[in-house]
């Protein structure tokens, strides 16, 4: 990619203008979306066969393992009034983790909108990146954390949690409660993005060795790379995200589950130090 690609690729961040401009991690989330929902029907009609006392087996005992799992942590992080998040969390955790993947398989890129759209295209075919890599995306599932924030907030603690953005320093909460998305974004952008720079710096290194042939020394070297950079980190990078989103949501819960909560982040923080 030369300097006048990257100058294009940046300023289409931000632009809005989507008409116009598709940005091809655009596509990458869709893909992560479908691979979502195709797996979903494909566990519910494989389930519809099993009867109440047959033993699943494949996705289907996969899927309930999962579904056990995360029901057991957000039961623990959350409390047990928050059991019905169980369904976001899972939702959410496969999108995340699938994007990281998408990102890893180098799948062509076979639409291109407006100005760059012409079928010599120096974006047509292009492998679709994670879509993690620009910076919407994060931006647009912390931003889904911090309306679920206020409405738990709402829910639970009703006028009492209105409060606080007036006393006892008007405002100042208005400020504050942004914070958690800033985290969650930064993070998820920062890990997907340094890794996107380092698996491409070392293809452009192999592609130095003698004229290009050491890209033959690619399929010895890279999975290695990307079983780091896209499957294990897109792994931690899913469970860092959940677990922030559902100590943050759970401290707006119930008065004595939010107690527990606060208590656990304080915990974590201090065994993180």
């Amino acid at each position: 990619m030369n300097s006048e690609e990257e100058g294009l690729q940046i300023g289409n961040l931000l632009r809005t203008d989507i008409g116009n401009v598709l940005p091809p991690e655009f596509i990458s989330s869709l893909l992560a979306m479908f691979i979502v929902i195709v797996l979903v029907f494909v566990v519910y009609f494989k389930g519809k066969k099993y009867g109440p006392f047959d033993k699943p087996k494949g996705i289907v005992n996969a899927a309930e393992t999962l579904v056990e799992f995360a029901e057991n942590k957000v039961s623990e992080l959350m409390g047990k009034s928050f059991l019905p998040f169980t369904g976001y969390v899972i939702g959410l955790g496969l999108y995340i983790f699938i994007s990281f993947l998408v990102g890893m398989a180098g799948i062509p890129n076979p639409i291109v909108i407006g100005d760059d759209a012409i079928l010599n295209s120096s974006w047509l075919f292009k492998p679709l990146p994670n879509p993690f890599t620009n910076l919407a995306f994060p931006l647009s599932i912390a931003l889904l954390t911090i309306l679920l924030i206020q409405y738990y907030g709402i829910k639970y603690k009703h006028a009492k949690y209105l409060m606080k953005f007036v006393s006892p320093i008007p405002f100042i909460e208005l400020i504050s409660m942004w914070i958690p998305m800033l985290s969650l974004t930064l993070r998820l952008f920062g890990n997907a993005f340094a890794g996107f720079c380092l698996i491409t710096l070392a293809y452009y290194a192999l592609d130095g060795i003698a004229g290009g042939f050491g890209l033959v020394l690619g399929p010895a070297l890279m999975p290695i790379a990307h079983a780091y950079f896209d499957v294990f980190d897109g792994l931690i990078q899913t469970v860092v995200f959940l677990m922030v989103t559902m100590l943050n949501i759970a401290q707006e819960g119930p008065e004595e589950e939010a107690i527990e909560t606060t208590q656990k982040i304080t915990k974590l923080s201090v065994e993180g130090n």
